[in-house]
C-alpha cells in the first residue's frame, strides 16, 4: 500500500455504477425534504403548536395534502384584485411612457453631441500639441 493512502481499499465504496446525475438528483431530493421539514416547523411555530416534524424526514414519510379547489367567490375576488393590480401597473407605466419619436430624436441629438464633442477635443489636443512642441 502506498504511504499516501488514507484508507485501505476494502473500506472504499464503489460508486462507479452510480451516475453523477443520479447523485445530484438524490441530493436535491434530500434538500427538498429538509426544506419541507423546516417549512412544517415554521408553520407549526407560527400556529402556536409544538413541532411535530422530525429534523430530516425521509421522502417516503412526507405526505402531500390535497388543495381544495377555489370557490367561485374567492375566484371573483382574485380576478378583481388582479384587475386592480393591472390597472395600477398600467397607470404607473403611462406616467413614465414617452412616444417613440421623441426618444429617437433625443438619442440622435445625443449622438451628434458626443461626436462633435469628441471632434472638438481632438482638435484642441492637436492644437495644444502643435504649440507645445515646436518643429524640430
Amino acid at each position: 500500500m502506498p504511504p499516501y493512502s488514507l484508507a485501505p481499499r476494502s473500506n472504499l465504496i464503489d460508486l462507479s455504477g452510480v451516475s453523477d446525475r443520479l447523485k445530484k438528483l438524490q441530493r436535491q431530493r434530500a434538500l427538498a425534504a429538509e426544506q419541507l421539514a423546516w417549512l412544517d416547523r415554521e408553520i407549526a411555530r407560527e400556529a402556536g403548536t409544538a413541532s411535530v416534524a422530525s429534523p430530516s424526514p425521509t421522502p417516503s414519510a412526507t405526505t402531500i395534502t390535497p388543495v381544495a379547489p377555489p370557490t367561485p367567490a374567492s375566484a371573483d375576488a382574485k380576478t378583481a384584485a388582479a384587475a386592480r393590480a393591472e390597472a395600477e401597473a398600467e397607470a404607473m407605466m403611462a406616467e413614465y411612457r414617452r412616444d417613440a419619436e421623441s426618444v429617437q430624436s433625443s438619442v440622435k441629438k445625443g449622438c451628434f453631441l458626443y461626436f462633435f464633442g469628441a471632434f472638438a477635443l481632438l482638435a484642441l489636443g492637436l492644437t495644444a500639441f502643435y504649440f507645445l512642441h515646436p518643429g524640430r
